[in-house]
């Protein structure tokens, strides 16, 4: 999938589209791709931020400050898998990025692909994979976010 979105993205782009060279003129079009580049690249370092925090949750002991800016170590939520024996430990994730969100790597992708929409001046195969990536994320945080919310007791009620 990765591959056929990334040939029909450079395809419509490069055969189709009638897109001017980049520049820093200050015509819509240049300030609308230049804004569409910074939303990406925004959105990818939310994305690999989010994605290293979650990465590194069972390798580490995370902590996290409470309102009262003390450090407490967080309680881990033991799981035993039917399968075997082993037990899954899960932690709540804090980082600023999970301050009022429980999957900022998700909500950083849409941004991404938002943003590359906004680059390519919204070129259908763009705004296409925005739109599914969208409607393929936004579910999955939500399953996300419900399940955090049923395994743990002490899960922040500002994340949404």
């Amino acid at each position: 999938v990765t591959l056929w979105n990334g040939y029909l993205q450079c395809f419509y782009l490069v055969q189709i589209e009638n897109i001017a060279p980049l520049s820093f003129s200050p015509s819509l079009e240049n300030i609308q791709s230049w804004a569409g580049i910074c939303l990406f690249f925004l959105g990818m370092g939310i994305n690999m931020h989010s994605d290293g925090v979650l990465r590194n949750l069972r390798r580490f002991a995370p902590t996290t400050g409470n309102s009262s800016s003390k450090q407490q170590t967080l309680q881990p939520l033991l799981h035993q898998q039917q399968a075997t024996s082993q037990p899954h430990t899960y932690y709540i994730p804090y980082s600023p990025f999970f301050t009022y969100i429980s999957c900022p790597n998700f909500a950083g992708e849409i941004l991404e692909w938002f943003g590359f929409a906004l680059a390519s001046q919204f070129s259908l195969p763009s705004v296409a994979f925005f739109v599914y990536t969208a409607s393929n994320l936004i579910p999955r945080a939500v399953a996300h976010h419900e399940w955090y919310l049923r395994k743990f007791d002490n899960y922040p009620v500002e994340r949404k």
